[in-house]
């Protein structure tokens, strides 16, 4: 893709997301409240959970109260990112039952970036600061020092898991293209997420290799925990970079095939 195209896209989208901020200013500053302090609660009830889990445990898969916390707040920030920018799956539906996917088709921008990128939600965004001060304290409370290079590891890690996170939400609007099933659907991949709060490896072997070389959740707390903690080779990087590029050529193939079989809504 070419850069001017890119600059396009960032134009578009950075737009879209003023008029989405100026209709949340103007018609429901109320939820705003409202959405920040769901936030805070279900980070709260979350801490709350791992303080009782590894509180009585001790150790919940080897990790201390302490490593368990930082890897609940790493997976909040991944998973609030992620979210940040695909906020548009949750409307997707509606845009295909109305018609207004009709107009993406006819668009001179892609049909698939409307679809994922045309809703994001500048609260997402007013919640991610916050985490990323947690997961700063929560990193040097749990003994470990913050350095330039893991960092950087993690910034990696994080672009790979998108990439994949991406994947699958191209796959859960090309259902939707086919069957008009959305909502059913990316809630139970929001179920299955959920599961990435904790250390994978408590799910046995088989939910662990389905957490991690499946779906991207340990990829968003575990593997980045074991990478600070020494646990991890950060080589194997490579192995997962590989893996969520071919999962996005999946869902691309799975997206275009979908596409084939749309029937316009005034048809």
């Amino acid at each position: 893709m070419k850069l001017t195209h890119l600059k396009a896209y960032a134009r578009v989208w950075l737009k879209l997301t003023a008029q989405q901020f100026e209709s949340q200013v103007a018609n429901a500053r109320g939820a705003a409240a409202l959405f920040i302090l769901g936030k805070v609660f279900r980070l709260g009830s979350a801490l709350l959970l791992v303080y009782v889990v590894v509180g009585k445990a001790k150790l919940i898969a080897g990790y201390s109260l302490n490593e368990a916390i930082f890897l609940l707040m790493l997976f909040n920030l991944a998973q609030t990112i992620s979210q940040l920018f695909l906020r548009g799956v949750y409307i997707f539906r509606q845009k295909v039952v109305d018609g207004t996917f009709d107009f993406y088709l006819l668009n001179p921008l892609s049909e698939l970036f409307y679809s994922l990128f045309s809703y994001t939600d500048p609260l997402d965004m007013i919640v991610t600061t916050p985490y990323i001060f947690l997961v700063g304290w929560a990193w040097v409370n749990a003994g470990y020092a913050i350095t330039l290079p893991l960092i950087l590891l993690l910034v990696v890690i994080l672009i790979i898991s998108t990439i994949m996170v991406t994947a699958w939400h191209i796959i859960i609007i090309s259902i939707g293209i086919k069957y008009l099933e959305v909502d059913n659907t990316v809630m139970l991949y929001r179920d299955l997420e959920r599961m990435g709060a904790f250390p994978v490896a408590i799910y046995g072997r088989a939910g662990e290799n389905i957490l991690t070389y499946i779906f991207p959740f340990a990829l968003m707390s575990t593997i980045p925990a074991q990478l600070i903690f020494g646990m991890f080779n950060p080589w194997y990087l490579l192995i997962f970079a590989t893996l969520a590029l071919v999962q996005l050529q999946i869902a691309l193939f799975i997206w275009h095939r979908s596409l084939l079989s749309y029937s316009s809504a005034s048809s």
